[in-house]
């Protein structure tokens, strides 16, 4: 435990971000700092770890072997992960990792034999806009294809990184507690480097010019130039529709100040109406906030869609410590909102922190990050650094007498922790994984106090309401869905992103938003709340897409990540993909979900080898019935959504390779390769 000084002191400054006596949550933060140290997880840095919150070795090796990020061997210098799952795997990432496994000669968690370079596939890493992606120390190159791929890993050869697509660094930071696993040593910068960055994402730009004012989003935002002057050119079934129509489906609200340059910036974002929403908050009791959230009929963004005042009312005022705590631990395939959220935004999520908090009378908040999202962890800390300075964080905000401290806590990869009580665990430094309930959280919470948990863009959303009250927020939407949705697009479009437009949107209308459908794809199938959503077919186009509308056409609205595949794409490889996803990010705990998803990955690599066989689809559909409701979460259930959706709509794609019409995906010999 020969650690430096500096090593000690920054693990002294984590330490005290938590309760007094609750010191075991930072065991995340403190793994992550060993590693960037060390470069893997170490039997010193397990006793070092131990050490300082003093618990046992044993405890935090059991840690340390549950997420994914978390290295027992030495990791190259750079560690280069690639996205494989369903939407990059159809776009391309598959053969992206081929490429550089031939190029470096190694395969998956494989190391150069100059200890350079690390290669990796990757789970979902929630940028499916920007499919395929890839990740350098967990920094974001998106929009990848083989060539550029090649390109990236050989300016890493020679030492240098390219600017990341997204949220780079003004300077590198070595053995920060988001730090990648591999080595500490950072590329100089250079012009190169700078050349050959991707462009970055729409609202990371450069600040204003000085006396230019910032501005919002126009109401009605500029579509785009192939497009402007004339009709919008779709490929999707029925009549093209004009422009303006289309146009009129967007309403930007939470997503309002993405496109102006520096709306990160708490300067930016204070002219922007920015911090008008707490004051206005501050003026009412708590009790008060929680009636008027419940009249708007704001309902949650994660998936549920759990009305959020009712959830508030049910934290319960008992003189207690009570807890805020945010989810941002987004990581389900398609589901890629929360990640621009907080780039584009990150103060609109602290505001809505604030408020939320001081309507459940907590004075600790707490937002779990995705761990390889050290971006938006990045982006988010500095948020918090700057609302403290200006007296919206901390003791007596803006003379109220009401006190909040907010924690930016990263992860360290694993799926499971975005339910919500395995996300608890993993926050009071254990291993995530799901807790029985009854008790919930509301009364017995984060160290078993009334916790409150929202997702980032449930958050969000609150300092528009409050601003614009229950009426406005209710008449953006439908008569059993209040306000705007943003609707993540991802897939087999000519623009895929981020869509916010008001609740029951169909999918007809937002691949007209998104410019058609990719030139020589027909819509065949698609998601419309993640890969734990029953998929739908094209029959579905003019759904809308609405809690309750998706309900009846027999699917979920959930994150509204909607993955839009094309007759150039096979449900059978897209189900394979996902149950792989599921079987890797199954938490262990319940035999079900555990040995469930395992044995379906082995049958669905049989039929796309060409060895299945027509009992196989029967036995799909058994553990199918053995895993609904029958697992201790709901990933369990999630992952039965493709699998039984897809037989449904698409049995006959099953036949094709179990009868020998469809060519093998696969030999049989490569089966688990990946």
């Amino acid at each position: 435990m020969n650690y430096p000084e500096k090593i000690r002191e920054q693990a002294e400054a984590i330490l005290v971000r938590y309760p007094e006596g609750r010191e075991r949550s930072a065991l995340l933060p403190l793994l992550h700092l060993v590693q960037s140290h060390d470069g893997c997880v170490t039997d010193d840095g397990i006793a070092f770890c131990a050490d300082v919150l003093g618990i046992t070795k044993a405890q935090v090796q059991a840690v340390s072997t549950f997420y994914t990020m978390y290295k027992r061997e030495p990791a190259g210098d750079w560690l280069v992960s690639v996205c494989t799952n369903t939407l990059c795997h159809a776009k391309g990432g598959q053969k992206v990792f081929d490429a550089l496994s031939d190029d470096l000669d190694v395969g998956h968690d494989e190391t150069t034999a100059d200890g350079k370079i690390t290669l990796e596939h990757a789970e979902c890493l929630a940028a499916c806009d920007y499919a395929p992606v890839v990740t350098v120390n967990y920094e974001f190159y998106d929009n990848m294809d083989e060539a550029k791929a090649l390109e990236l890993v050989g300016e890493l050869k020679e030492g240098r990184r390219p600017v990341p697509s997204r949220g780079a660094p003004s300077a590198p930071s070595a053995n920060s507690p988001c730090s990648s696993p591999g080595s500490t040593r950072s590329a100089p910068p250079d012009s190169k480097a700078t050349r050959k960055a991707t462009p970055p994402s729409p609202g990371p730009a450069s600040p204003p010019r000085p006396g230019s004012p910032p501005r919002l989003r126009p109401e009605r935002p500029a579509f785009d130039q192939g497009t402007r002057g004339s009709e919008v050119s779709v490929t999707v079934p029925g009549p093209r529709r004009p422009r303006e129509a289309v146009l009129d489906k967007l309403k930007p609200v939470v997503t309002k100040r993405w496109l102006s340059p520096g709306a990160w910036r708490l300067d930016v974002y204070e002219q922007l109406d920015g911090y008008k929403a707490l004051r206005k908050a501050l003026k009412h009791s708590e009790a008060d906030l929680i009636s008027f959230m419940k009249e708007s009929g704001h309902r949650g963004r994660g998936g549920a869609g759990f009305p959020v005042g009712m959830k508030w009312q049910f934290v319960p005022d008992d003189g207690q410590d009570h807890y805020l705590v945010v989810n941002a631990d987004e990581g389900e395939p398609g589901t890629c909102k929360d990640l621009p959220l907080m780039m584009n935004d990150p103060h609109a999520v602290i505001e809505g922190i604030i408020i939320a908090s001081y309507a459940i009378k907590a004075s600790r908040a707490f937002v779990y990050v995705r761990g390889e999202a050290i971006h938006a962890a990045r982006r988010l800390r500095n948020a918090v650094r700057e609302a403290k300075e200006a007296g919206y964080l901390g003791k007596d905000i803006l003379g109220s007498g009401f006190d909040l401290d907010v924690v930016i806590h990263s992860g360290a990869g694993a799926y499971i922790c975005g339910e919500e009580t395995a996300l608890l665990d993993s926050l009071e430094g254990k291993r995530g994984q799901p807790r029985l309930r009854p008790p919930f959280p509301a009364t017995h919470g984060l160290y078993n106090k009334p916790t409150c948990i929202n997702n980032v863009g449930t958050i969000a959303a609150v300092p528009h309401i409050v601003l614009g009250g229950a009426q406005w927020w209710k008449d953006l939407g439908t008569e059993t869905a209040a306000g705007t949705m943003i609707y993540s697009l991802s897939g087999r479009v000519k623009r895929p992103g981020q869509y916010e437009c008001s609740m029951g949107t169909t999918l007809r209308e937002l691949i007209e938003l998104a410019g058609g459908m990719s030139e020589g794809h027909e819509l065949r199938y698609f998601t419309p709340g993640g890969s734990s959503t029953p998929m739908l077919s094209a029959d579905s186009i003019d759904v809308p897409l609405d809690f309750d509308s998706v309900s009846k056409a027999g699917s979920i609205l959930g994150t509204t990540a909607v993955m839009i595949f094309s007759d150039q794409d096979c449900p059978v490889v897209s189900c394979w993909r996902w149950i792989k996803f599921y079987a890797h990010e199954s938490c262990g705990k319940c035999t079900p979900c555990r040995e469930g998803n395992y044995w379906m990955v082995r049958v669905y690599e049989r039929i796309l080898s060409g060895r299945g066989q027509l009992s196989d689809l029967k036995l799909l559909e058994s553990a199918c019935k053995n895993l609904l409701g029958r697992s201790f979460c709901g990933l369990g259930d999630g992952a039965t959504s493709c699998v039984t959706s897809s037989l449904k709509f698409f049995r006959q794609d099953y036949l094709d390779y179990i009868e020998g019409h469809k060519q093998p995906l696969f030999d049989a010999e490569k089966i688990g390769a990946h």
